[in-house]
């Protein structure tokens, strides 16, 4: 009976809250004082993403341009492909060559002569090729009594100028010179039996001379250099002279192959 009233006189006072009383241990032994704490870290709306990027205000910079082309064109090489046309090979593109002036270029044939016994004796010589280009006509004349030979002669000499300069149908590297003659066999024996002494070297040449605005230029227009020009400037003159000198101004050298020759008849 006492026990009862103690019990309701506790709860009466915990109802009124005067008094903060515990009566003993909850069931099981257990530990009521948990952390209800929360960590509001994260929690409080914010929606921003660390990894959002921002797009760029200025666009990246532009590629280098090409390197600009500073080297003139070279003249590498010059064969006949026909006995009136000469196709000369450079070491790039050509621009269209429409307007070139054929007067630029010039043929002579060139030898240089010294003497083996006076040192200081050297010269150079050019001469026009239509001294040498004429056609040879030979016919076989026989006697009564059997004795035949060939008889020979020469016809008039055929001019040898370059007539027209045309660009090549399949490279662009390559210009067609058209002469106003073909080259004649006569000619060819002439230049093939001076040339091959490399201490007197001789053959057919080309010459050219640039300036103003007809002439060979590449694709950038950068002009093709003289070279030999001073027998272009000759103009009319047959033959030039050059003392104590080895082909100069002809940078390059290059002679011309002549492969039109003929067998000389025999006697």
């Amino acid at each position: 009976m006492l026990g009862l009233r103690i019990s309701r006189l506790v709860h009466a006072t915990l109802a009124g809250g005067g008094l903060a009383l515990t009566t003993g241990c909850p069931s099981g032994g257990q530990d009521t004082d948990t952390d209800t704490d929360t960590d509001s870290t994260g929690t409080d709306g914010d929606s921003d993403d660390p990894t959002t990027t921002v797009t760029p205000t200025t666009d990246p910079p532009p590629p280098p341009p090409p390197p600009v082309d500073v080297t003139p064109p070279q003249l590498i090489a010059v064969e006949f492909i026909d006995p009136q046309i000469l196709r000369l090979t450079f070491t790039e593109a050509i621009a269209p060559v429409d307007d070139v002036n054929p007067k630029r270029f010039r043929l002579s044939v060139g030898r240089y002569q010294k003497n083996d016994y006076y040192d200081d004796y050297r010269r150079t010589i050019y001469s026009d090729p239509e001294q040498y280009n004429h056609q040879q006509y030979c016919k076989e004349v026989c006697y009564d009594y059997g004795y035949c030979y060939y008889q020979c002669y020469y016809g008039p000499t055929l001019e040898l100028d370059p007539l027209d300069v045309l660009a090549d149908a399949y490279n662009p590297a390559q210009v067609v010179l058209l002469l106003t003659q073909p080259a004649t066999t006569n000619l060819c024996n002439l230049i093939n039996a001076i040339s091959g002494d490399p201490e007197r070297p001789a053959g057919l040449l080309l010459h050219y001379a640039d300036g103003g605005a007809a002439q060979i230029t590449d694709l950038v227009g950068i002009p093709l250099a003289s070279f030999g020009a001073s027998w272009v400037k000759e103009g009319n003159n047959p033959f030039m002279y050059v003392d104590d000198l080895k082909f100069p101004e002809l940078n390059p050298f290059l002679p011309i192959p002549c492969p039109f020759e003929m067998p000389v008849p025999p006697p």
